[in-house]
């Protein structure tokens, strides 16, 4: 289960306002008490300073800066202190190519909307695992991966 006892703070990306709730609602549930939210990815990418996340659920789909882009440009800034933390995207959109598109970007876990408390908790303690390295390549910035294995099985529902 999720390290629950650690006070962590979550940043919630998503441009649906119902959505940033029902997120936000979930991650009370586990008991997560420190979430911060923006209304996109240009929001985050000027907020991530002031609210210090341990981690980020984003969407892909946004306007002005997707989600895949944000990712990719967060991961690709050594020089941002945040450039490495955990990410989870959390879209309603699960094609092949979605998928792959984050996965490639650097996103450490990948969630089907509609979303479930369990489905949250478990992306969240994968993404946050003491085990989890971080890799810089000069096609690639994220978490490491098994060699051979674009989509992880156990990572969409």
């Amino acid at each position: 289960m999720v390290p629950l006892s650690r006070d962590l703070v979550v940043l919630v990306i998503d441009d649906n306002v119902g959505m940033r709730s029902i997120m936000t609602a979930v991650l009370r549930a586990l008991g997560f008490t420190s979430i911060k939210q923006a209304d996109d990815a240009v929001e985050a990418l000027k907020v991530i300073p002031m609210v210090k996340p341990d981690l980020i659920i984003t969407d892909i789909k946004m306007p002005v800066l997707d989600g895949v882009t944000f990712v990719r440009n967060l991961r690709a800034d050594e020089s941002n202190p945040f450039s490495e933390v955990p990410i989870i995207v959390a879209t309603g959109h699960t094609e092949e190519k979605h998928v792959k598109a984050c996965l490639e970007a650097g996103v450490d876990q990948f969630l089907a909307k509609p979303i479930t408390g369990r489905a949250l908790a478990e992306r969240i303690t994968r993404a946050l695992s003491p085990d989890r390295q971080f890799i810089r390549t000069n096609d690639y910035n994220g978490p490491r991966r098994a060699m051979g294995r674009t989509v992880p099985v156990a990572d969409i529902d």
